[in-house]
């Protein structure tokens, strides 16, 4: 059997870019900038790949994209769809457990 808790919103997965952001010591002119970008690629990834990264799965796209941040001064779309890619090859929900996944988000809560 195979339980569905679900995994973190768009919100959730910014604080996670957020946070890498503040560890790193980025300015707040470059940090602001990054978690737009980051916030509007998530958005139009979100029903294709990135609302299926479970929590550590989000955390490693968030330090990935600080890293880039912190190397090249801003986070590209390009940089983003290419971490993303490399993510979603290995994510846990991926396949039929996809599938079952959004079986499962349709089920009524009682």
């Amino acid at each position: 059997m195979q339980l569905f808790v679900g995994t973190p919103n768009l919100g959730s997965r910014c604080i996670q870019l957020s946070d890498k952001l503040d560890n790193a010591g980025m300015e707040v002119e470059v940090k602001e900038k990054a978690l737009a970008a980051y916030r509007e690629f998530l958005t139009e990834k979100w029903s294709e790949d990135a609302m299926f990264m479970n929590y550590l799965e989000g955390l490693q796209l968030a330090s990935a994209c600080a890293d880039a941040v912190a190397l090249e001064g801003e986070l590209s779309y390009e940089k983003m769809d290419t971490l993303l890619k490399l993510i979603a090859a290995v994510m846990t929900v991926r396949g039929s457990a996809r599938d079952e996944y959004i079986a499962s988000m349709e089920l009524s809560r009682l």
